[in-house]
């Protein structure tokens, strides 16, 4: 008898566990490990949760107010069936979810950002890169004068996706100048070059160039000093002229190694041409721009979330006469947006699409949203996301949620999207607010 009341208890013991476990998984899950709130405003969350849940802040100097009520050092406890957290003061904390007061069940790492506000973009731009070295494209042979092929390059080790820093100590800053110092130098024996590995290493490295049946010297590589491309702005800051594009970053073709920049300018494009976007065929828009005119800014940096720089000078966006909030991107909703992008000459148009996915992201990632294009004029002239679309600002209710910046090959219609969030990170803006708080 007393054992079959053990197996009983133990029965009703692992019952209230499962129960509360079940409960744990449907509703404490749903909220997040990380979240970024604009200062004065609020994150509501449903907790249907039958137990007794109570919360503590981590460390101090932040102003947080939950369900209304300002948080201390001392537990609160949640009686009602949400959780509304508002920032009161900019700064970073850490909320203790706990089950009874005991038990933990998450931690929320809270944000609270300082209200930044920029103006959307959506103006088609050039983008010139020259890279820090010269890059290897490609690998090949040489022809010697006897006939015979030779690899001096990929013998001493040299691979696509490495850059060519120096030769003999001497810096080369563009192919004209490499072959001009391998012509130069090579009748003195083995060149040493020093060389920017894939994984960032730094090696100096001996080649012995060919004399071809030309009787140039030779070392067997393609090579490039920079890229040339369109794209879209996505966003700048009118007081200090700080801007976001593209919102991925720009790597060498043939390695897909990022290119490290040594100088870079956005120029004012025109859109002479469309290639519509096919299943399995992307898209692309045709640029045209000048070199030597229409200078928009200077890029500064090249990361997984775009390019960065300063303008020159402040271009115009017809749809918005003021600044608009970024929104973070614990609030980005999936539902109806708006992109802005030109499809032809240099008019920014408004068109419709989807989010219909958000990841939501503790921490910066390239591709946040799922964006679905649902404007009938934009499929019809594009077939749906198409390269030079990146960047294209992503606007709901009036916020700056994110850029698209990919596109699904098997479905043009839809693509990727970054968050604007991680764009404004990059620029410092938020820094610079917060000393101003």
């Amino acid at each position: 008898m007393i054992l079959l009341k053990r197996k009983i208890g133990l029965g009703i013991f692992f019952g209230l566990i499962l129960i509360i476990s079940l409960f744990y998984f449907f509703s404490i899950n749903t909220l997040p490990s990380s979240l970024s709130i604009i200062k004065g405003n609020e994150s509501t969350f449903n907790i249907n949760f039958p137990f007794s849940l109570h919360i503590q802040k981590s460390g101090r100097g932040i102003g947080l107010k939950i369900n209304g009520q300002v948080l201390g050092q001392k537990e609160f406890r949640i009686k009602e069936n949400q959780l509304q957290v508002k920032g009161d003061k900019v700064g970073s904390t850490s909320l203790n979810v706990r089950l009874f007061g005991i038990i933990p069940l998450r931690t929320i790492n809270v944000n609270v950002l300082p209200d930044v506000k920029v103006y959307p973009g959506g103006q088609a731009i050039g983008v010139l890169l020259r890279s820090k070295g010269v890059m290897v494209v490609g690998k090949s042979f040489v022809e010697g004068k006897d006939g015979r092929k030779y690899y001096p390059a990929v013998q001493s080790g040299i691979e696509v996706g490495d850059t060519i820093l120096k030769i003999n100590g001497i810096e080369v800053y563009d192919k004209v100048k490499l072959a001009s110092l391998i012509q130069k130098m090579a009748p003195g024996g083995k060149l040493t070059l020093e060389i920017k590995k894939k994984d960032g290493r730094i090696k100096k490295i001996p080649v012995n160039p060919v004399k071809n049946k030309q009787g140039k010297y030779m070392i067997g590589l393609y090579v490039d000093d920079g890229v040339a491309g369109v794209g879209t702005l996505t966003f700048f800051d009118p007081k200090s002229g700080e801007y976001g594009a593209l919102g991925h970053v720009i790597t060498e073709t043939n390695s897909q190694v990022k290119i490290d920049i040594r100088q870079g300018k956005i120029i004012e494009a025109r859109i002479s041409g469309i290639n519509t976007g096919k299943r399995g065929l992307p898209g692309e828009k045709l640029g045209t721009f000048f070199q030597t005119k229409q200078i928009l800014g200077e890029i500064r940096k090249n990361t997984q979330y775009g390019i960065y720089g300063k303008l020159n000078r402040l271009p115009e966006n017809p749809y918005f006469n003021e600044p608009i909030p970024v929104l973070p991107a614990s609030q980005v909703q999936e539902g109806q947006a708006k992109i802005y992008t030109v499809i032809k000459g240099g008019k920014i148009e408004e068109f419709d699409v989807s989010i219909d996915r958000v990841y939501h992201q503790s921490h910066p990632g390239a591709k946040g949203m799922i964006i679905r294009i649902t404007d009938p004029q934009l499929k019809k002239a594009t077939g749906g996301i198409i390269q030079g679309m990146s960047g294209s600002p992503i606007v709901q209710n009036n916020k700056l949620v994110g850029a698209i910046t990919h596109v699904f090959v098997n479905d043009p219609t839809r693509g990727y999207g970054v968050f604007a969030e991680w764009m404004v990170l990059q620029t410092g803006l938020y820094d610079k607010a917060r000393a101003v708080q």
